[in-house]
């Protein structure tokens, strides 16, 4: 999953760069995110509130 979030945070940091469509890297963020939370409740052996 650690190889996922860097390939996003990439994604993301790219588009920023390439000054892309907000509601696209919006998107793309918030999938990020619930991804970043994800790896840290697994991490922590906590389950998934969803």
């Amino acid at each position: 999953m650690q190889f996922k979030i860097q390939d996003l945070q990439s994604e993301l940091n790219n588009m920023i760069d390439n000054g892309d469509d907000y509601s696209k890297i919006y998107e793309l963020s918030v999938k990020l995110d619930m991804l970043i939370v994800q790896y840290y409740n697994e991490l922590l052996g906590r389950k998934n509130p969803n």
